[in-house]
């Protein structure tokens, strides 16, 4: 009697903690999101029935759509989700964060890296100036009381061609480098370099443990949010999938999508892990936003307008 009694337990707690994962969209949903990590983070569920995806490359089409409720979730930098409601321009809610802290300094391994001081009144050869990457970089330099010549690149690929010196002609190439994943591990692979990797999250000041980057936003008027609802279980049991078996993730969706393909399963399997990847409920985390927030209006308050992001933004399961 006492083993039926378990067995129908176990059974009762399997279907709480599994349901979400096993429950069906009935609706459809749209989803836009940019390429790139997002991406890949999402990429286990690109086949998904009732899911319909655009991918886009930079931040238009996402603030569009996000001023025009066009879509009922949208995967976009947190930054611009805060401006927009901020602004009143959105009404769109964050669930939750999936990218953190994607931005590292490299070099090449003759030259030492082992630590912020080693750049100490070094050149370094930047992207996104006064936006994140370069926030990062400004304040992982400060909170280590160093300085450095900082030169930009529009973003993180245009660095590529002045690192590699394809012309074999090295002397001018930067000896150091602002980078993300998966730039990164394509210079490993792609280029055959032997890299020096220094992740400035990890050298940054208690406050930053975790520098929050692409969020999840829904809208909060759609007809269907429990199936966004179901959605978001099946994303963040499909981050864990990625973060846990990363080589057998990589081979499931390396067809689901040009993107993957183009950037080749050796690259997702290396850089995965360091891209930062996670699922992390924004209502759960508000310290990590706030926190974010004081960061980029220290070195930027035209971002966000020298405010904090009003609590009405997380959205409450």
């Amino acid at each position: 009697m006492m083993r039926k009694v378990f067995l129908l337990l176990l059974v009762i707690l399997s279907s709480v903690f599994l349901g979400g994962c096993s429950a069906k969209i009935n609706n459809e949903i749209k989803v836009i999101l940019p390429s790139g990590t997002p991406l890949i983070a999402v990429g286990g569920l690109l086949e998904e029935e009732n899911v319909d995806y655009t991918v886009v490359s930079g931040a238009d089409l996402l603030t569009t759509a996000m001023i025009s409720k066009s879509h009922d979730i949208v995967i976009a930098p947190l930054t611009l989700g805060m401006k927009l409601f901020m602004n009143e321009s959105s009404s769109y809610k964050v669930y939750a964060i999936i990218t953190f802290g994607n931005t590292y300094l490299v070099s090449r391994k003759t030259t030492a890296l082992n630590s912020m001081a080693d750049v100490n009144q070094q050149d370094i050869m930047a992207f996104g100036q006064n936006n994140t990457p370069d926030i990062i970089l400004k304040a992982a330099l400060e909170d280590n009381k160093y300085q450095a010549n900082i030169t930009y690149q529009a973003g993180v690929n245009d660095i590529v061609p002045f690192f590699v010196c394809g012309d074999g002609n090295c002397e001018k190439a930067p000896k150091y480098i602002l980078s993300a994943e998966p730039t990164i591990t394509t210079l490993e692979l792609k280029y055959g370099l032997e890299l020096n990797i220094l992740n400035l999250q990890d050298v940054m000041g208690e406050d930053h443990e975790k520098i929050p980057q692409a969020a999840l936003f829904i809208n909060p008027d759609s007809p269907y949010l429990k199936d966004i609802e179901i959605f978001m279980k099946k994303l963040e049991k499909n981050v864990n999938e990625m973060n846990n078996k990363t080589n057998a993730y990589v081979d499931k969706i390396i067809g689901f999508h040009d993107f993957f393909q183009k950037t080749g399963a050796d690259v997702l399997k290396r850089s995965i892990p360091r891209s930062n990847i996670n699922f992390l409920l924004a209502e759960e985390n508000k310290e990590i936003v706030v926190a974010y927030c004081n960061l980029l209006n220290k070195y930027n308050n035209k971002i966000l307008g020298g405010s904090v992001v009003d609590e009405e933004i997380y959205y409450k399961n």
